[in-house]
């Protein structure tokens, strides 16, 4: 019989951590950063953190953080440690509040297994989000998709960040929970110390911004054309452009996200060779 354990975690078991990370995404599939110090260090330090150990080795654990007014839960288990109860211990002790009541976490799952989502749905959440993770190894060829004759692409710089933030906000605006953000809001979400600006460029046709794509260090962030030019071969040639430069500064893989209310784009990178990983979602 397997005796585990609970305790408390704190930023010196943040190794330990991300070694379980690293086993549940080589089992679940997911993106590799996921699985990183710095990224696990945001979801396990900021709040209270528990472990599960069997015989001194972490095998499941969980962290509750704050998110606004509000709090959301993220946890993980060993793969050679499910169905035996442990993911819905944790789940009990991640989703009680400070007056013991259940069920007032929003729980993030980065590659939400079948048993996951159903231990889920039968604790009475439901998925209020969820993106598919692709996945494209850059050693295979990338197809050959020129831009269109009258469009002309240039890099991110400080002279063309307006030209971007004009093509993302008329490529995303009519999408379902479209943020609205300034151009100030967009460019602190989205530059940080992978950002590509080599990689990430901004179509034009004559003066006017059609599309854009964006990117860090083998990730492709967003690929976007204005309505007038959708279903115009547009973002398929950004995304190869930049796919191509991106190997040309080394990578030998790149991920993206699409979230599942969009098929479309969905389709758009299944065609350019991008296997699906993992599922993330999110369940209130």
């Amino acid at each position: 019989m397997v005796t585990i354990e609970w305790a408390a975690l704190s930023a010196a078991d943040l190794p330990a951590i991300a070694a379980l990370a690293r086993r549940c995404a080589a089992y679940d599939g997911g993106l590799p950063a996921t699985t990183s110090e710095s990224f696990l260090g945001r979801r396990y330090t900021a709040g209270p953190a528990v472990g599960a150990f069997s015989e001194g080795r972490l095998v499941a654990c969980g962290a509750v953080r704050p998110v606004g007014a509000a709090s959301a839960a993220t946890g993980l288990v060993d793969p050679d440690h499910r169905g035996r109860g442990l993911g819905s211990g944790l789940l009990d002790r991640l989703t009680a509040d400070t007056t013991g009541t259940a069920g007032s976490v929003r729980v993030e799952v980065e590659s939400v297994t079948p048993q996951a989502h159903e231990l889920f749905l039968a604790r009475g959440y439901r998925q209020t989000f969820a993106e598919d993770v692709f996945r494209r190894d850059l050693t295979a060829p990338l197809p050959a998709v020129p831009l269109p004759p009258e469009v002309t692409v240039e890099e991110w710089s400080p002279d063309t960040e307006e030209d971007f933030y004009q093509a993302y906000s008329a490529s995303f605006a009519d999408r379902p929970g479209f943020p609205g953000w300034s151009r100030e809001e967009w460019i602190d979400w989205l530059v940080d110390d992978e950002f590509q600006p080599g990689c990430s460029l901004v179509a034009r046709d004559g003066e006017t911004a059609v599309g854009f794509v964006t990117c860090v260090e083998e990730f492709l962030v967003q690929v976007g054309a204005v309505p007038a030019w959708r279903r115009r071969g547009l973002a398929r040639a950004l995304a190869v452009a930049a796919l191509g430069r991106m190997r040309a500064a080394g990578a030998t893989q790149v991920f993206l996200d699409v979230n599942v209310n969009n098929p479309a784009s969905a389709a758009l990178f299944r065609g350019l060779g991008f296997e699906l990983i993992a599922r993330r979602a999110r369940y209130e």
